[in-house]
Protein backbone atom coordinates (compact mmCIF):
# COMPACT_ATOMS: atom_id res chain seq x y z
CA UNK A 1 0.00 0.00 0.00
CA UNK A 2 1.51 3.32 -1.07
CA UNK A 3 1.89 5.84 1.68
CA UNK A 4 0.42 9.23 1.06
CA UNK A 5 3.01 11.97 0.71
CA UNK A 6 2.90 14.78 3.23
CA UNK A 7 1.53 18.04 1.85
CA UNK A 8 3.98 20.83 1.18
CA UNK A 9 3.97 23.45 3.95
CA UNK A 10 2.21 26.65 3.03
CA UNK A 11 4.59 29.43 2.12
CA UNK A 12 4.07 32.84 3.70
CA UNK A 13 2.92 35.53 1.28
CA UNK A 14 5.77 37.63 -0.14
CA UNK A 15 6.34 40.92 1.62
CA UNK A 16 5.20 43.98 -0.30
CA UNK A 17 7.97 46.38 -1.30
CA UNK A 18 7.34 50.01 -2.34
CA UNK A 19 9.88 49.93 -5.20
CA UNK A 20 9.18 52.19 -8.17
CA UNK A 21 10.29 51.08 -11.63
CA UNK A 22 8.82 54.12 -13.40
CA UNK A 23 7.08 57.25 -12.23
CA UNK A 24 4.86 60.15 -13.17
CA UNK A 25 4.82 63.10 -10.78
CA UNK A 26 1.98 65.55 -10.17
CA UNK A 27 1.90 68.86 -8.35
CA UNK A 28 -0.14 68.53 -5.15
CA UNK A 29 -0.77 72.04 -3.75
CA UNK A 30 -0.66 72.38 0.01
CA UNK A 31 -4.33 73.39 0.12
CA UNK A 32 -5.36 70.27 -1.80
CA UNK A 33 -3.58 67.59 0.24
CA UNK A 34 -5.25 64.81 2.24
CA UNK A 35 -5.94 65.05 5.95
CA UNK A 36 -3.66 62.44 7.62
CA UNK A 37 -6.30 61.79 10.29
CA UNK A 38 -8.97 60.93 7.72
CA UNK A 39 -6.98 59.39 4.88
CA UNK A 40 -7.11 55.73 5.92
CA UNK A 41 -10.88 55.83 6.49
CA UNK A 42 -11.38 57.59 3.17
CA UNK A 43 -9.41 54.93 1.28
CA UNK A 44 -11.39 52.22 3.09
CA UNK A 45 -14.50 53.46 1.28
CA UNK A 46 -13.00 52.10 -1.96
CA UNK A 47 -11.43 48.74 -1.03
CA UNK A 48 -10.27 46.27 -3.62
CA UNK A 49 -12.68 43.42 -4.38
CA UNK A 50 -12.13 40.76 -7.07
CA UNK A 51 -14.00 41.01 -10.36
CA UNK A 52 -17.57 39.74 -10.45
CA UNK A 53 -18.48 37.07 -13.05
CA UNK A 54 -19.34 39.65 -15.75
CA UNK A 55 -17.08 42.46 -14.53
CA UNK A 56 -14.14 43.14 -16.89
CA UNK A 57 -12.13 45.27 -14.45
CA UNK A 58 -12.03 45.91 -10.72
CA UNK A 59 -9.78 48.24 -8.73
CA UNK A 60 -9.48 49.43 -5.16
CA UNK A 61 -7.03 50.10 -2.34
CA UNK A 62 -5.10 47.42 -0.45
CA UNK A 63 -2.61 47.61 2.47
CA UNK A 64 0.75 48.81 1.02
CA UNK A 65 2.72 46.67 3.46
CA UNK A 66 0.90 43.53 2.30
CA UNK A 67 -0.48 42.58 5.73
CA UNK A 68 -4.11 41.50 5.77
CA UNK A 69 -6.33 44.09 7.43
CA UNK A 70 -3.38 46.48 7.67
CA UNK A 71 -3.68 50.25 7.20
CA UNK A 72 -4.38 51.46 3.69
CA UNK A 73 -2.18 54.53 4.18
CA UNK A 74 1.35 53.85 5.45
CA UNK A 75 2.97 56.91 7.03
CA UNK A 76 6.72 57.13 6.54
CA UNK A 77 9.14 59.32 8.53
CA UNK A 78 9.42 62.75 6.97
CA UNK A 79 5.68 63.05 6.40
CA UNK A 80 5.59 60.75 3.35
CA UNK A 81 2.56 58.55 2.67
CA UNK A 82 2.49 55.25 0.75
CA UNK A 83 -0.70 53.94 -0.87
CA UNK A 84 -1.28 50.88 -3.03
CA UNK A 85 -3.97 50.41 -5.67
CA UNK A 86 -4.85 46.87 -6.79
CA UNK A 87 -6.27 46.00 -10.23
CA UNK A 88 -7.93 42.80 -11.42
CA UNK A 89 -8.81 42.34 -15.07
CA UNK A 90 -10.54 39.54 -16.93
CA UNK A 91 -8.47 38.58 -19.96
CA UNK A 92 -10.44 38.15 -23.16
CA UNK A 93 -8.44 38.07 -26.42
CA UNK A 94 -10.09 40.07 -29.19
CA UNK A 95 -9.94 37.08 -31.50
CA UNK A 96 -12.07 35.03 -29.06
CA UNK A 97 -14.68 37.81 -28.85
CA UNK A 98 -14.82 38.18 -32.65
CA UNK A 99 -15.22 34.44 -33.07
CA UNK A 100 -18.13 34.41 -30.64
CA UNK A 101 -19.75 37.40 -32.39
CA UNK A 102 -19.45 35.57 -35.73
CA UNK A 103 -21.14 32.52 -34.22
CA UNK A 104 -24.02 34.62 -32.86
CA UNK A 105 -24.36 36.48 -36.18
CA UNK A 106 -24.44 33.22 -38.13
CA UNK A 107 -27.05 31.79 -35.77
CA UNK A 108 -29.21 34.92 -36.20
CA UNK A 109 -28.95 34.68 -39.99
CA UNK A 110 -30.01 31.05 -39.93
CA UNK A 111 -33.01 31.82 -37.72
CA UNK A 112 -34.18 35.05 -39.37
CA UNK A 113 -32.68 34.97 -42.83
CA UNK A 114 -31.14 38.41 -42.27
CA UNK A 115 -27.46 39.32 -41.95
CA UNK A 116 -26.36 41.29 -38.93
CA UNK A 117 -25.53 44.91 -39.72
CA UNK A 118 -22.96 47.06 -37.93
CA UNK A 119 -25.38 48.15 -35.21
CA UNK A 120 -26.58 44.60 -34.58
CA UNK A 121 -22.99 43.30 -34.45
CA UNK A 122 -22.22 45.84 -31.71
CA UNK A 123 -25.17 44.47 -29.77
CA UNK A 124 -23.96 40.94 -30.40
CA UNK A 125 -20.54 41.92 -29.07
CA UNK A 126 -22.13 42.94 -25.77
CA UNK A 127 -23.91 39.58 -25.65
CA UNK A 128 -20.66 37.78 -26.44
CA UNK A 129 -18.87 39.57 -23.60
CA UNK A 130 -21.58 38.57 -21.13
CA UNK A 131 -21.22 34.96 -22.29
CA UNK A 132 -17.42 34.87 -22.21
CA UNK A 133 -16.43 36.99 -19.22
CA UNK A 134 -17.38 34.41 -16.54
CA UNK A 135 -15.05 31.93 -18.25
CA UNK A 136 -12.12 34.34 -18.65
CA UNK A 137 -8.94 34.11 -16.62
CA UNK A 138 -8.13 37.03 -14.34
CA UNK A 139 -4.85 38.86 -13.80
CA UNK A 140 -3.98 41.06 -10.84
CA UNK A 141 -1.54 43.96 -10.95
CA UNK A 142 -0.83 46.76 -8.53
CA UNK A 143 0.19 50.39 -8.62
CA UNK A 144 1.95 52.32 -5.88
CA UNK A 145 1.30 55.93 -4.97
CA UNK A 146 3.66 58.14 -2.98
CA UNK A 147 2.51 61.44 -1.48
CA UNK A 148 5.27 63.83 -0.38
CA UNK A 149 3.48 66.78 1.28
CA UNK A 150 6.64 68.80 1.93
CA UNK A 151 7.58 68.56 -1.76
CA UNK A 152 3.97 69.14 -2.84
CA UNK A 153 4.16 66.01 -4.97
CA UNK A 154 1.96 63.01 -5.72
CA UNK A 155 3.92 60.30 -7.54
CA UNK A 156 2.48 57.22 -9.27
CA UNK A 157 4.67 54.31 -10.39
CA UNK A 158 3.39 54.15 -13.95
CA UNK A 159 3.70 55.97 -17.27
CA UNK A 160 0.62 54.37 -18.89
CA UNK A 161 -2.04 56.99 -19.61
CA UNK A 162 -4.89 54.55 -18.99
CA UNK A 163 -3.50 53.36 -15.65
CA UNK A 164 -2.66 56.89 -14.52
CA UNK A 165 -6.18 58.04 -15.33
CA UNK A 166 -7.63 55.09 -13.40
CA UNK A 167 -5.41 55.80 -10.39
CA UNK A 168 -6.21 59.52 -10.32
CA UNK A 169 -9.91 58.79 -10.69
CA UNK A 170 -9.85 56.35 -7.76
CA UNK A 171 -7.82 58.71 -5.56
CA UNK A 172 -9.98 61.76 -6.18
CA UNK A 173 -13.13 59.68 -5.71
CA UNK A 174 -11.96 58.29 -2.38
CA UNK A 175 -10.34 61.46 -1.01
CA UNK A 176 -12.55 64.57 -1.34
CA UNK A 177 -10.55 67.70 -2.05
CA UNK A 178 -7.49 65.87 -3.34
CA UNK A 179 -6.45 67.79 -6.43
CA UNK A 180 -3.25 66.64 -8.14
CA UNK A 181 -2.29 68.82 -11.10
CA UNK A 182 -0.06 68.16 -14.13
CA UNK A 183 3.50 69.05 -13.25
CA UNK A 184 5.25 71.51 -15.54
CA UNK A 185 8.76 72.97 -15.68
CA UNK A 186 9.88 76.33 -17.04
CA UNK A 187 11.86 74.65 -19.81
CA UNK A 188 10.76 71.60 -21.78
CA UNK A 189 12.56 68.35 -20.93
CA UNK A 190 13.22 67.68 -24.62
CA UNK A 191 14.95 71.03 -25.16
CA UNK A 192 17.04 70.62 -22.00
CA UNK A 193 18.12 67.09 -22.87
CA UNK A 194 19.14 68.30 -26.32
CA UNK A 195 21.24 71.06 -24.76
CA UNK A 196 22.84 68.60 -22.32
CA UNK A 197 23.85 66.30 -25.17
CA UNK A 198 25.16 69.15 -27.32
CA UNK A 199 27.27 70.48 -24.44
CA UNK A 200 28.12 67.08 -23.01
CA UNK A 201 27.21 68.37 -19.56
CA UNK A 202 24.16 67.58 -17.39
CA UNK A 203 23.00 69.58 -14.32
CA UNK A 204 24.98 69.23 -11.11
CA UNK A 205 24.60 65.78 -9.57
CA UNK A 206 23.52 64.15 -12.84
CA UNK A 207 25.53 62.18 -15.35
CA UNK A 208 24.62 61.35 -18.94
CA UNK A 209 24.15 57.62 -19.57
CA UNK A 210 24.56 55.52 -22.71
CA UNK A 211 20.96 55.24 -23.97
CA UNK A 212 19.00 57.83 -25.95
CA UNK A 213 16.22 58.18 -28.50
CA UNK A 214 16.32 60.99 -31.07
CA UNK A 215 13.48 61.82 -33.44
CA UNK A 216 13.04 64.31 -36.25
CA UNK A 217 10.28 66.90 -35.87
CA UNK A 218 8.95 66.49 -39.43
CA UNK A 219 6.17 64.23 -40.66
CA UNK A 220 8.58 61.38 -41.37
CA UNK A 221 9.49 61.22 -37.65
CA UNK A 222 12.79 59.52 -38.41
CA UNK A 223 14.04 57.91 -35.20
CA UNK A 224 17.51 56.95 -34.02
CA UNK A 225 17.97 54.86 -30.88
CA UNK A 226 21.21 54.38 -29.00
CA UNK A 227 21.61 51.50 -26.56
CA UNK A 228 24.73 51.07 -24.43
CA UNK A 229 26.44 53.50 -26.79
CA UNK A 230 28.62 56.49 -26.03
CA UNK A 231 26.62 59.66 -26.67
CA UNK A 232 29.58 62.04 -26.97
CA UNK A 233 30.44 61.02 -30.55
CA UNK A 234 30.13 63.13 -33.72
CA UNK A 235 27.20 61.08 -35.04
CA UNK A 236 25.02 62.19 -32.12
CA UNK A 237 26.09 65.79 -32.63
CA UNK A 238 25.23 65.58 -36.33
CA UNK A 239 21.74 64.29 -35.62
CA UNK A 240 21.15 67.07 -33.10
CA UNK A 241 22.45 69.87 -35.31
CA UNK A 242 20.30 68.47 -38.13
CA UNK A 243 17.25 69.18 -35.98
CA UNK A 244 16.45 65.89 -34.28
CA UNK A 245 14.78 66.22 -30.88
CA UNK A 246 15.60 64.15 -27.79
CA UNK A 247 12.67 62.02 -26.67
CA UNK A 248 14.50 59.86 -24.10
CA UNK A 249 17.83 60.10 -22.35
CA UNK A 250 19.47 57.83 -19.78
CA UNK A 251 20.76 59.70 -16.75
CA UNK A 252 22.45 58.87 -13.47
CA UNK A 253 21.92 60.61 -10.13
CA UNK A 254 25.03 60.82 -7.91
CA UNK A 255 26.10 57.34 -9.04
CA UNK A 256 23.29 55.93 -6.90
CA UNK A 257 20.28 55.81 -9.17
CA UNK A 258 19.89 55.21 -12.91
CA UNK A 259 16.83 56.21 -14.92
CA UNK A 260 15.60 57.33 -18.32
CA UNK A 261 14.02 60.77 -18.60
CA UNK A 262 11.38 61.26 -21.30
CA UNK A 263 10.29 64.44 -23.07
CA UNK A 264 6.95 64.14 -21.22
CA UNK A 265 8.72 64.55 -17.85
CA UNK A 266 8.31 60.90 -16.87
CA UNK A 267 10.99 58.61 -15.48
CA UNK A 268 11.36 55.00 -16.61
CA UNK A 269 13.80 52.14 -15.95
CA UNK A 270 14.47 53.33 -12.42
CA UNK A 271 17.21 51.30 -10.76
CA UNK A 272 18.86 51.97 -7.42
CA UNK A 273 22.52 51.00 -7.26
CA UNK A 274 23.38 48.35 -4.66
CA UNK A 275 25.87 50.82 -3.22
CA UNK A 276 22.99 52.97 -2.03
CA UNK A 277 21.87 50.17 0.28
CA UNK A 278 25.41 49.72 1.59
CA UNK A 279 25.88 53.44 2.19
CA UNK A 280 22.57 53.62 4.05
CA UNK A 281 23.30 50.47 6.05
CA UNK A 282 20.27 48.70 4.57
CA UNK A 283 21.79 45.84 2.56
CA UNK A 284 22.10 43.42 5.49
CA UNK A 285 19.39 45.03 7.60
CA UNK A 286 16.95 42.69 9.34
CA UNK A 287 14.12 45.20 9.27
CA UNK A 288 11.05 44.72 7.10
CA UNK A 289 12.05 45.25 3.43
CA UNK A 290 9.08 47.61 3.12
CA UNK A 291 10.63 49.94 5.70
CA UNK A 292 14.08 49.80 4.12
CA UNK A 293 12.75 50.39 0.62
CA UNK A 294 10.44 53.18 1.74
CA UNK A 295 13.34 54.94 3.45
CA UNK A 296 15.53 54.57 0.39
CA UNK A 297 12.75 55.61 -1.99
CA UNK A 298 11.77 58.75 -0.13
CA UNK A 299 15.35 59.83 0.56
CA UNK A 300 16.74 59.21 -2.93
CA UNK A 301 13.78 60.35 -5.00
CA UNK A 302 13.11 63.12 -2.49
CA UNK A 303 16.48 64.58 -3.50
CA UNK A 304 16.48 63.59 -7.17
CA UNK A 305 13.12 65.03 -8.22
CA UNK A 306 13.62 68.60 -6.90
CA UNK A 307 17.13 68.64 -8.41
CA UNK A 308 15.77 67.41 -11.74
CA UNK A 309 13.01 70.03 -11.79
CA UNK A 310 15.59 72.70 -10.97
CA UNK A 311 17.72 71.47 -13.88
CA UNK A 312 14.67 71.98 -16.11
CA UNK A 313 14.26 75.60 -15.05
CA UNK A 314 12.13 75.01 -11.97
CA UNK A 315 8.49 74.04 -11.45
CA UNK A 316 5.78 76.36 -12.78
CA UNK A 317 2.00 76.32 -13.02
CA UNK A 318 -0.05 76.73 -16.19
CA UNK A 319 0.52 80.50 -16.08
CA UNK A 320 4.27 80.15 -15.75
CA UNK A 321 4.32 81.04 -12.04
CA UNK A 322 6.86 79.17 -9.89
CA UNK A 323 5.28 76.46 -7.72
CA UNK A 324 8.30 74.93 -5.95
CA UNK A 325 7.53 74.68 -2.20
CA UNK A 326 9.63 76.75 0.15
CA UNK A 327 11.80 74.53 2.34
CA UNK A 328 10.89 76.37 5.53
CA UNK A 329 7.17 76.68 4.89
CA UNK A 330 6.15 73.44 3.18
CA UNK A 331 3.68 71.39 5.22
CA UNK A 332 4.73 68.06 6.65
CA UNK A 333 2.11 65.39 7.23
CA UNK A 334 2.36 63.40 10.41
CA UNK A 335 0.91 60.05 11.33
CA UNK A 336 -2.76 60.36 12.31
CA UNK A 337 -3.69 60.63 15.93
CA UNK A 338 -3.91 57.19 17.49
CA UNK A 339 -1.68 55.56 14.83
CA UNK A 340 0.56 52.68 15.78
CA UNK A 341 4.22 52.81 16.73
CA UNK A 342 6.58 54.53 14.26
CA UNK A 343 8.60 52.45 11.86
CA UNK A 344 11.70 50.77 13.41
CA UNK A 345 14.05 53.16 11.61
CA UNK A 346 12.18 56.35 12.62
Amino acid sequence: MRAESAPFPALPPPRARPVFKALTAYHLPRDAQPDPNKLDAQLAALPFTPCGPTQPLSLGFVPPRGHAHGPLAEFVPGGHVMIKLQFEQRLLPGSVVRERVDELAQKMEQETGRKAGAKRRRELKDEALLDLLPQAFTRQTSMRVWIAPALELLVIDSTSTARLDAALSALTKAVPGLAPQPLQTAESPGACMRAWLLDGVAPQGFGIGRDAELRSADVAAATVRYTRHGLEGPDVQQHLTAGKQVRKLALNWKDRLDFVLTDTLQLTRLKVDDGAFEQDGLKDSEQDPFDADALLLTSELGELLPALFEGLGGRVDGLGVATAPAADSAPTASAPTGAGEPAPWD
